[in-house]
């Protein structure tokens, strides 16, 4: 009878601490993109050294994660799908997922490294590019544009710079700079 009772309590327990485990991955960050509890906060990777250059780069294929990450839904023509709005947080994530290149560039852009650091002294700017799918041969993310809604007496003379040799680039109100 008493062991009868120690198996009711242990199955009761166990079922307790599934549930309180699940309870628990539910609010965990999500893996598939950067914690949205640290919208706004700096990342760390934007203090780290310029890492060491690596050829070839090998990408983690994960596209679907990938994809999720950025917001790309199955709207891919040619095996391409653009994505934008990508902040400094959420790319220091494609860095660490190695889903990004940090020495690739679109035609003559600035490298993927060089437009996250101003990234990240412009918090208000977002990147934008496109994603290939896995099935190409030439799988990568890129990044083609820069964009705010505003530009301020700090960002105009610095994206000026930054942005002297982009195809289309405007200062005016708002700034964009696209390299193509």
């Amino acid at each position: 009878m008493a062991a009868k009772r120690h198996a009711g309590r242990a199955r009761r327990f166990v079922g307790g601490a599934a549930i309180a485990l699940a309870l628990t991955a539910c609010t965990a960050p999500s893996p598939d993109r950067p914690d949205d509890g640290q919208a706004g906060a700096r990342p760390a990777l934007c203090d780290a050294t310029q890492p060491v250059e690596v050829s070839p780069f090998e990408y983690n294929r994960d596209a679907t994660r990938r994809d999720k990450a950025l917001g790309v839904g199955r709207g891919y023509t040619g095996g391409i799908a653009s994505f934008e709005g990508v902040d400094a947080a959420r790319l220091a994530w494609l860095l660490d997922q190695r889903y990004i290149d940090p020495y690739e560039r679109q035609n003559e852009a600035p490298t993927v490294w060089e437009i996250f650091q101003f990234l990240c002294g412009h918090p208000t700017v977002r990147a934008a590019g496109y994603v290939v799918t896995p099935d190409r041969v030439d799988y990568r993310t890129s990044i083609e544009d820069i964009s705010a809604s505003s530009i301020d007496a700090t960002l105009r003379p610095d994206a000026e710079r930054f942005c002297a040799d982009a195809e289309g680039k405007t200062f005016d109100g708002h700034l964009e700079c696209f390299w193509d």
